[in-house]
Parts: structure tokens; C-alpha cells; sequence
């Protein structure tokens, strides 16, 4: 599998020293009119085929501020990195990455083999230009299209039919004029017609002349159907015309009616005026008593606070509700602290026990425990022997040794100790011989990976090892604590953020949320002091702070009862209300535009317009009948060639002419046109043979491309289309009911199914060389919900090939979530 993983640019058409980066999968290259995207297409192809010659100076793609020409393109191939070269004038190297070693050309041509430049275009790559040829191509030539694709090395062959099968055209064609063979068959005719007038002229003329009739009679009706159809198409464009009123129309027809009566409108708009007014007198009350006269320190307070009472009113509700959960956060603090002072007093005791508390330990101190574990098992079970048991060779030894040196026994006494020393030895030998090996190394290594001195015994490592625990615990109780504390901190924190717009009055922080809800608590003492004072010193500020709270009252009594009128209405609240009011005014204008909208259109242009479901069902018309139009217009202008044709035979007749001279040219004509119909014949012959051969050859591989093609092409149309056929020559697409020659698709299905085409060809013939696919604005016709699928189709491609998608199109960015997107500028 061939990818390309990047592009250094020396200088090609608008790029000059750029590089761009690849990935395997889908790529996106995204870029606006004139970017670069067609460039960079061609400078691969030129990277992989070769950049054409000087003599072709469109296609190069010269660039303009630079004297380089070409870069390189690292591809990789079954897993390594190659560096392809080409700079100007220069041979082109390969070279492989990893080793610097210089790789032969033809190793590319082994990558790409077996397909050339031609076959690759064919296959791998196509742009909106090439889909917008298939709006004219024809099914069969589709079909041949296939042929020479599927069919590797078939070029040579199929040049070798189109040239003899230009040759025979060159000499006959069924509707030709040009053509030898045409020409001299026209010749001949006029030739026996001459003949036959020479010999009897008056029955030819006669038959001639009722032709002449025939046709001129058939000019007159088609001229008849010709004006009919002009003023059909002038009423169809009239209707597309009046189709914006038309569909306006319908709009506000579909509107859905609002069930509110006369009534409750009424109301709404009184109850909603005097809410206005109260609102507004409500709030002149407030700015009057924020300026009764106070102490110059409080009337700041008092103003902003009358301001906004209604929200303080609200907060002031929830002020026990804030001092409890104050009392929890402080609780939870006070634990958080206790659970720190125990692990920092544990820490402090035992530091060498810290390290022990890393992850990294826990493997080392469970390998640790399981191995003391066992060790205790294992005494249990094999009790060490105690130093009270005494061996009889100890005491025999020590024995013969004190008579031997005690007791005058002679000579006797020598052997008597030699006896004792010899029991002795043996006794020694055999106790270490016997004596128990300890495995320290082991326990030690243990040990050291846990964290703890590695001279420990096994029960000091116990020890050692509750104390661990014991840390553990401790730090785990503090982070349990700090979890607590945060949660309980978010809590009070959004029972605090309320009052940040009275950051004024009352500095509320994050970080202080004690001193936060003490500022809050003394602000409200202070407020009801000030107020009570200002009541008891002045009546006038007494008599306002009454109004304000009556106007208070009142305003809440008519928000009350718009809520009722609401929930009557069967509507959620005063919002619900109010914009169905302003539904039922809306509605009100509607009708009036309806009606204006009405007096545009006339009945006659009315019900023609409700006959077409869509403004595309309109022009599909208009378009068939602009097609039957011209199609009318070509017969008339044949009848007329015709005419002028018969006219002219008929002057011929009346012309004067040797019969035996006629005779002889029509012999010798015809000996011509014989010569020229075994030539046009042979070639003709020739071509049907290579088309035939190379039909059953590519038999053998169509029926497998088609039947893929079929499911792609279901899928990008969205199931409609569900088989892909030949009939004959001509290629058809099926649905469930019906079937349509391509010629009759629509010009983005006739994409959709030229990319199925492409797309079953790649995965059926691309295992040859798994070559990176380029497409360069392919989906442009596509409606979103075919773009979607083709997308689909894409990344499903995009498993087995590298996809270079070139496009202008942003939802591309956003859309391909698997793709990777490069973007020009």
C-alpha cells in the first residue's frame, strides 16, 4: 500500500518552499477559489508520472517569482519511507529514508505497475470537471470507459478499433454528408434518379411533387405545435415567476392558529398596563425614598438598597438557609484540620516512612507481607530444635577427656582422650552440617523495594508495616476531608454568588467565604437599622416606605392574577401568555398579508400552482418542455431541408440529360462505391472484433464491479436506486418499480453513480497497487443528505487507500470527524 506522508514544494504554480504533512486515511484538503488545490493535484501526479514537457506550458505549472521547479514526496511503502526527487531539468532520485541509500526509478514504476499515467487518471482520480462530462456522455460510452479500465493494457487495442473505426468513418457514416462513400452514394442516387427521370419523367415528378405536399403540410402543424409550446413555456415561467408569492402564501396558511380569545387578550392588556404603571410608579416611590434626607454615611446604603429590594427581599429569604450550610463548612473544616494534625503528628514520628506511601510501594509491601506471612507459616510448622536436648557424643567426648587427664590410668589414659576429642568432632561436624540457611539476601532485596531498612527482622518489618497502614489511614481520612470540605465549599459558594452585584456594599470572595457570609449578615443589620431610624426620625420617608410596599403588594397581586389568566389558558407562565398575545397579533397581520398576497396571484395562476409540489416539480416541467421545444425546432428546420431538397429534385427533373451517358457514369460509380464499401467494411469489421474481444474479456470482471457499484450507489441515493445493469450496450439503473437509461438521471445522479462506478473499479482492481485516491471537488452537486453518505463511502475507502479529498466546502471541517484537514491559503 502506497501513501504519501509529505510534500516539500520548491516552486510549482503558486507554491514556493511549502511543505505540507499526510496521514493515512481520509485527508482533507480544505482551501478557497484559487488556493491551490487543482495545483497541488497536478504537482502529485507530476511527482508520481512525471511533469510534462516545456512544450505543454499550461500544464506545468511554471512558477512565477522562482527560478525552482518541482520538490519532492516522501511516500511510504510496505512500512518505509522513501524520498522521491524531482528539481527541473534534474533526473528524478529515490531514495530510502532510513538508509540514505539511493533506490533505482524503476521501483516506482514496480509501486505503481500496472498502471500508467492514463490508467491511473481513469481510476484514482477525478475532479468536478470530469463529473460534469458525464452530463453528455452516453451509457455505452460509459460502458467502454469501463473496458478500458478494467481491462489493464486494453489501451493500445482499443486506440488501434478508434482508428480504424475513424478510417471507416471517413468513408461512410449513416448520416453523414462529408464521407467519400456518402457522397458518392448521394451521387448515385441522383444519378438513377436522373436516369429514371431521362427514361420516364412524368411519374417520378408526380411522386416527387406529392412528397413535396406531404412535407410542407407537415411544416405547417409543426409550426402549430411549435407556438403551442412557446406559450406553455411562457406560462411556466410565469408560475416559477409567482412562486415566491405562492409559497409565502402557503407559509402563512400552514401558521398555527392561537386558541386565545378576544377576551382574554383584552384582559392581558389590561392587567399588563396596569402592571406597567404600578411598576413605574413603584419605581419613582423608590427613588424618592432613596432621597429622603439621611445621614450623608447611609444614603448611599439606603438608595441602593431601596433599588434593589426586590432581589434582597429574595435573598434575605434564603439567609438561614446560607448560615446553616456556613455552619456545616465550618464543621467540615475543623475535621479537615484535625485529620492534617494527625497525619503531620504520624509523619513527623515515623519520616522514614513517608516513602512507603507512594504508589509506586504498594506492589513491593503486599510482596513484602505475603513473604512474612509465609516465613511464620513455615516455623509454625518447623519448630527450631531447643539447646536444652544434649547429644550423647558431647557428653562421652567430655567425659573420656576428664579421666583422661583426672585418673592415673597410664598409658590407657592417651587413648581415653584421643576417644573424647574424636566424639567431640564428630559432634561439631554434624551440628554444622545440620544447622539451618537462612534466606536474609532474599528478604532483604524485600525489603529494600518496600521502602524499609534492609537489615530488619521479620518481626520488626511487622511493625514497620502497621505503622505503614497506619499512615495510610491517616492520609487517606485527609483527602476524604479535603473532598468533603470542597463539595460543602461549592455549596456555600453558590448560595453566595447571588449578592455579586452588590460587590459595592457587599464584597463577596471565592476564597473567604466566612468573612463572605459575615459581610453579608452585618449588611442587613445595617440596612434594617438605617431603615428603622429613618422610619422614627422622619413621617415622609415613613409614608414613601409604605407606598413603596403597597405598590410592592399590588404589583405582585397583578402578577398573580396574569399567571391565573396564564394557567386558564393552559399556558406555563406570564412569558407563555405574553408571547401568545403577540402569536394572536402576528396573526392578526397575516391575514392581512394573505389577503394581499391573494390579490397578486389569479385564480387561474392559483390552481395551476397548487398542482406542483415543489419549485423543482415546476422547473422539471419547464425544463421538459423547453426540451420539447427544441427538439419541435430541429424537426421544423429538417422538414425545411427537406423541402428545399425536394424542390431542388424537382428542378432537376425538369433539366434535360443524356440517358446512355448517365448509364455510364452510374456504372462507373458504382464500381467505386463497391471498392469503398469492402474498404469501409474490412475496418468496420476489424473494430466490432477488437470492441467484441475486449467486451468478452471484461465480461468476466463486470458482473463483480457492477454488482459493488450497485450497493454503493443504493447507498449514496439513499436506497431509491437499487440495481446497476446493462441492456445491451446501454447501461441502466433500476428501482423497485422502474428503470432509467443514464441519459435520463438527473446531473448529480449521474455523479453519484459515476462515483460507484469508480469506487467498485478501486476496490476490485485496486489490490494490483493500492494507490492514494485524489478527489478534487467531486461532491459539489451533492445534496447534504448524498454528501453525507458519500462521505461515508469515502472513509470506508479511505481503510484500504490513502483519500486525498480537495475541497471548498466547510462542512468538511467539521463534518468528517475522522478525516484529517490541511488548509490553504
Amino acid at each position: 500500500m502506497m501513501q504519501i506522508k509529505r510534500l516539500e514544494i520548491a516552486g510549482f504554480g503558486k507554491f514556493q518552499q511549502q511543505q505540507f504533512e499526510f496521514g493515512d486515511g481520509l485527508q482533507v484538503i480544505y482551501g478557497l477559489n484559487e488556493s491551490g488545490k487543482s495545483t497541488m493535484r497536478a504537482f502529485i501526479l507530476g511527482m508520481l508520472f512525471g511533469f510534462p514537457s516545456r512544450r505543454h506550458p499550461l500544464e506545468r505549472h511554471e512558477p512565477q517569482g522562482t527560478n525552482q521547479y518541482g520538490g519532492s514526496m516522501e511516500l511510504v511503502v510496505d512500512e518505509t519511507t522513501y524520498r522521491l526527487t524531482r528539481l527541473g531539468d534534474q533526473p528524478a532520485t529515490l531514495v530510502n529514508v532510513q538508509t540514505q541509500a539511493a533506490q533505482p526509478l524503476a521501483l516506482l514504476d514496480k509501486w505503481l505497475a500496472p498502471y500508467d499515467r492514463d490508467q491511473y487518471l481513469r481510476l484514482f482520480t477525478f475532479n468536478q470537471a470530469e463529473l460534469t462530462a458525464l452530463k453528455t456522455m452516453r451509457a455505452s460510452d460509459l460502458n467502454v470507459q469501463l473496458q478500458q479500465v478494467g481491462l489493464v493494457g486494453s489501451a493500445p487495442w482499443r486506440e488501434t478499433a478508434t482508428t480504424l473505426r475513424t478510417d471507416a468513418e471517413a468513408l461512410y457514416k449513416p448520416r453523414g454528408r462529408k464521407p467519400r462513400l456518402n457522397q458518392a452514394l448521394q451521387h448515385y442516387r441522383m444519378l438513377t434518379e436522373q436516369v429514371k427521370a431521362a427514361k420516364q419523367r412524368y411519374p417520378e415528378y408526380e411522386t416527387l411533387q406529392n412528397r413535396l405536399l406531404d412535407l410542407q403540410a407537415q411544416r405547417t402543424s409543426t409550426q402549430r405545435d411549435l407556438t403551442k409550446l412557446d406559450h406553455e413555456q411562457q406560462q411556466l415561467a410565469n408560475l416559477r415567476n409567482q412562486w415566491p408569492v405562492y409559497q409565502q402564501l402557503q407559509q402563512l396558511q400552514a401558521t398555527n392558529m392561537t386558541t386565545l380569545t378576544t377576551a382574554t387578550r383584552t384582559r392581558y392588556q389590561q392587567l399588563s398596563q396596569q402592571r406597567t404603571e404600578l411598576q413605574h410608579a413603584l419605581a419613582s416611590a423608590r427613588q424618592q425614598l432613596s432621597q429622603q434626607p439621611v445621614d450623608t454615611q447611609s444614603q448611599g446604603l439606603v438608595g441602593f438598597y431601596v433599588q434593589h429590594q426586590d432581589q434582597f427581599d429574595q435573598l434575605e429569604a434564603q439567609l438561614p438557609t446560607l448560615q446553616q450550610t456556613l455552619g456545616q463548612y465550618q464543621t467540615l473544616t475543623q475535621q479537615g484540620s484535625a485529620a492534617k494534625a494527625d497525619f503531620q503528628a504520624q509523619s513527623n514520628a515515623h519520616p522514614e516512612l513517608l516513602g512507603c506511601l507512594s504508589p509506586h510501594k504498594q506492589v513491593a509491601i503486599e510482596t513484602l507481607k505475603a513473604t512474612l506471612a509465609a516465613t511464620a507459616n513455615t516455623r509454625r510448622q518447623h519448630p527450631t530444635p531447643t539447646s536444652s536436648s544434649l547429644d550423647w557424643r558431647l557428653v562421652g567426648g567430655a567425659i573420656g577427656i576428664v579421666a583422661g587427664l583426672l585418673l592415673p590410668l597410664g598409658g590407657f589414659k592417651w587413648i581415653l582422650m584421643l576417644a573424647g576429642v574424636a566424639l567431640l568432632g564428630w559432634f561439631g561436624m554434624t551440628r554444622s552440617q545440620g544447622k539451618p540457611v537462612q534466606a536474609t539476601d532474599h528478604l532483604s532485596d524485600q525489603l529494600v523495594a518496600a521502602g524499609l531498612a534492609p537489615d530488619l527482622t521479620a518481626s520488626e518489618a511487622l511493625q514497620q508495616l502497621e505503622l505503614v497502614a497506619a499512615l495510610h489511614r491517616a492520609q487517606a481520612a485527609v483527602t476524604t476531608a479535603d473532598q468533603a470540605l470542597a463539595t460543602q465549599a461549592a455549596k456555600l459558594w453558590q448560595l453566595i454568588q447571588p449578592y455579586q452585584f452588590a460587590a459595592g456594599w457587599i464584597p463577596v470572595d471565592q476564597d473567604h467565604l466566612t468573612t463572605s457570609v459575615t459581610r453579608i449578615a452585618q449588611f442587613y443589620d445595617q440596612v434594617h437599622q438605617v431603615m428603622q431610624q429613618q422610619t422614627m426620625s422622619g413621617l415622609d420617608f415613613a409614608f414613601v416606605q409604605r407606598q413603596v410596599q403597597q405598590l410592592t403588594q399590588q404589583v405582585r397581586d397583578l402578577t398573580e392574577q396574569l399567571q391565573a389568566l396564564a394557567t386558564t389558558n393552559g399556558l406555563a407562565d406570564v412569558d407563555a401568555l405574553t408571547q401568545a398575545v403577540s402569536d394572536a397579533e402576528k396573526q392578526t397581520a397575516n391575514a392581512t398579508s394573505r389577503q394581499q398576497l391573494q390579490q397578486q396571484l389569479s385564480s387561474a395562476e392559483l390552481s395551476a400552482l397548487k398542482q406542483y409540489t415543489s419549485l423543482e416539480a415546476l422547473q422539471a416541467v419547464l425544463a421538459e418542455r423547453r426540451q420539447q421545444r427544441t427538439q419541435t425546432a430541429q424537426q421544423l428546420t429538417q422538414l425545411a431541408t427537406d423541402i428545399a431538397t425536394a424542390q431542388a429534385q424537382l428542378q432537376e427533373l425538369t433539366a434535360d440529360g443524356q440517358y446512355a451517358t448517365l448509364r455510364q457514369q452510374q456504372a462507373d460509380l458504382q464500381t467505386e462505391i463497391t471498392v469503398m464499401a469492402r474498404q469501409w467494411l474490412t475496418r468496420q469489421l476489424g473494430a466490432n472484433w477488437i470492441d467484441t474481444a475486449l467486451q468478452a474479456l471484461t465480461q468476466q470482471q463486470l458482473p463483480t464491479v457492477l454488482a459493488a457499484a450497485t450497493t454503493i450507489f443504493a447507498q449514496l441515493t439513499a436506497q431509491r436506486y437499487n440495481k446497476i445493469d446493462l441492456d445491451g450496450d446501454e447501461m441502466v439503473v433500476k428501482t423497485a418499480t422502474t428503470q432509467f437509461m443514464v441519459a435520463e438521471l438527473s446531473t448529480a445522479t449521474k455523479e453519484q453513480l459515476y462515483l460507484a462506478l469508480r469506487i467498485a473499479l478501486i476496490n476490485h482492481l485496486g489490490q494490483a497497487a493500492q494507490l492514494p485516491l485524489m478527489i478534487d471537488d467531486g461532491l459539489v452537486n451533492f445534496d447534504e443528505q448524498r454528501k453525507q453518505a458519500a462521505w461515508q463511502v469515502l472513509a470506508a475507502v479511505a481503510q484500504h487507500h490513502q483519500v486525498l479529498y480537495f475541497t471548498n466546502e466547510t462542512a468538511a471541517l467539521t463534518q468528517l470527524k475522522t478525516a484529517t484537514v490541511q488548509q490553504l491559503t
